[in-house]
């Protein structure tokens, strides 16, 4: 093998590949969308009727509900025997206020009371529904983030693959000029150390791989090791609402907020409970007594609570009020904490199309122009081989942070619907977005915003 046929055998397998790669960045643009993918939509549909979050959620929801008709029943009447002896010996029917009685009571709350503690318990009970709906929204959020993770570990163990088998080819070329005097051991050894980083890439790309399909599986209740099969590929979906309205529909939909509310409105009942206890309650009182062979007797009586200390009343009355009006608070602390949040995820979302774009219009493709001018170059003796290899490994580098970027973006997009007033989990600021891995490591396994 002279110099001219190994200088080819290089441009044409480099060639190869980056026309190889641009008809995959092309074929991207077709590709199905993730987010329309039925998979997606029927795993978080199982999620949802499987996950024991969710239907624990369902069952408080549904012991909250029998609470007001427990609360607001009348109270048990007692129903009592007593016998009254006049002197020592039984004197039965020998003495006139000797007597066998039976007596009933029943306790009377005053006009109101039953029904508020009823509105009581029902506030409380529908306390319990936005349990339920963020359990709902997480569950979700959580399916997608874990579906758009495992999607983007598959693409980057293709990507993995493509970038080894180009390293494998540069090898024997590399060796080919080394064995006739053409090339430096140097260059051999460069190609060695590429060849080695992938296979530890590809390593750390299987193992997420199987860590994302294991989460998977665990909001699905499913067994460890089942399998998610998926045609789906990544792919960028611009948010087509402005912030104002991003915003306006994380208030509308967010539990935090609902539940935040509902806690006023229990409070507010506790207040008009705690103002009913001023007034008394009422107890009625029926008896019969039989005296044995002399006439019987009977009884009848009504009852007044006097409820005399008021100050302790009043001390609950005030309490009422005062929690009534933090919670007010908390209301209005909750609701600019979710503008926060939805804020950033948007502007984070929005920084990541602009990435992206970036990339497709001008970074990825100037990689692809570096490349071809380093070949050239190097076919024409005027830069060494590490040229191409480092223009290599830049436009892997990139294309690497190009899908991470993209997945990031599904990731928020699920946030944002999650409307959670928690951060994004790995969630980081704009300025580390779209940066690149150190060259000759963009082996990285987390992306550049986060949120799974």
């Amino acid at each position: 093998m002279n110099a001219v046929q190994i200088r080819k055998m290089v441009a044409s397998s480099v060639v190869a590949i980056l026309l190889a790669g641009r008809s995959a960045a092309a074929g991207q643009e077709v590709r199905p969308q993730a987010g329309d993918d039925p998979v997606l939509q029927a795993l978080i549909a199982e999620a949802l009727a499987r996950n024991p979050d969710v239907a624990a959620a369902q069952a408080a929801i549904k012991a909250a509900h029998t609470r007001p008709g427990q609360v607001s029943a009348r109270p048990d009447p007692m129903v009592s025997v007593t016998y009254t002896n006049d002197g020592w010996a039984p004197s039965l029917g020998s003495m006139s206020m000797t007597t066998l009685g039976v007596m009933v009571s029943q306790d009377l709350p005053y006009g109101g009371k039953r029904q508020q503690r009823a509105d009581l318990a029902m506030s409380e009970a529908l306390q319990s529904e936005p349990a339920l709906a963020r359990a709902r929204l997480g569950i979700e959020a959580a399916v997608t983030r874990a579906y758009y993770g495992l999607l983007l570990a598959r693409e980057l163990t293709e990507l993995t693959g493509e970038q080894r088998e180009l390293w494998r080819q540069i090898e024997i070329v590399t060796r080919g000029r080394y064995a006739v005097g053409q090339g430096a051991q140097q260059d051999v050894l460069r190609v060695q150390v590429e060849v080695t980083r992938i296979e530890q890439r590809a390593i750390e790309q299987a193992s997420e791989a199987e860590l994302r399909l294991a989460e998977l599986n665990r909001l699905l209740a499913r067994p460890i090791d089942a399998r998610v099969d998926t045609s789906a590929k990544l792919t960028l979906r611009p948010m087509t609402t402005s912030l104002p309205d991003a915003i306006e529909q994380a208030r509308t939909v967010s539990p935090d907020l609902v539940a935040a509310r509902l806690a006023a409105a229990t409070e507010r009942s506790v207040l008009a409970l705690a103002q009913l206890d001023f007034k008394p309650d009422f107890s009625v009182q029926a008896g019969y007594m039989n005296r044995g062979g002399l006439a019987p007797m009977w009884l009848a009586g009504f009852g007044v609570s006097w409820p005399r200390d008021k100050a302790k009343r009043e001390s609950a009355v005030a309490e009422s009020q005062l929690r009534s009006e933090r919670d007010n608070r908390v209301i209005d602390s909750m609701d600019l904490q979710l503008r926060l949040r939805t804020q950033q995820r948007y502007t984070r979302a929005r920084t990541a199309e602009k990435i992206v774009d970036l990339y497709d219009q001008g970074i990825v493709p100037q990689d692809r122009m570096t490349v071809e001018a380093a070949i050239s170059n190097y076919q024409s003796g005027r830069v060494p081989f590490v040229s191409v290899l480092e223009a290599m490994t830049s436009l892997y580098a990139d294309r690497w942070t190009r899908e991470n970027l993209v997945a990031d973006h599904a990731r928020l997009l699920a946030s944002l619907r999650e409307a959670s007033l928690e951060d994004t989990p790995g969630m980081a600021t704009a300025g580390a977005m779209g940066a690149a891995p150190p060259t000759g490591a963009p082996g990285t396994t987390t992306g550049g915003m986060g949120g799974r």
